[in-house]
């Protein structure tokens, strides 16, 4: 299942890129490229008002919570176990707390 939802996840993502992309901004010359735009906001002060906007929101939403849940499983998921005792003590069991000083 974390498979299947890590490749939704990518496409998603491959979607959202060519979504906007795809999108005209309200300056769409080279000028407003470097910073000559008049609109300060991503979709001017109204926001999104066609379709292509408010479907990039959509998507963006599904997109978020897709990667929230992925991190909740994979997190669950790796419940493992790597060291059976902390470095620490493993370091004084072998003796070298001798050769660390303490100042």
């Amino acid at each position: 299942m974390i498979i299947f939802l890590t490749v939704i996840s990518v496409l998603l993502a491959i979607v959202i890129i060519a979504v906007v992309l795809l999108q005209q901004g309200k300056g769409s010359d080279l000028g407003s490229a470097f910073g000559g735009g008049s609109s300060n906001s991503m979709f001017g002060a109204l926001g999104p008002s066609n379709f292509l906007g408010k479907f990039t929101y959509i998507i963006v939403g599904l997109w978020l919570i897709l990667s929230l849940l992925l991190a909740y499983l994979l997190k669950n998921e790796n419940t493992e176990v790597i060291f059976e005792t902390p470095l620490i003590e493993e370091a004084i069991e072998e003796g070298l707390s001798d050769e660390i000083p303490l100042e």
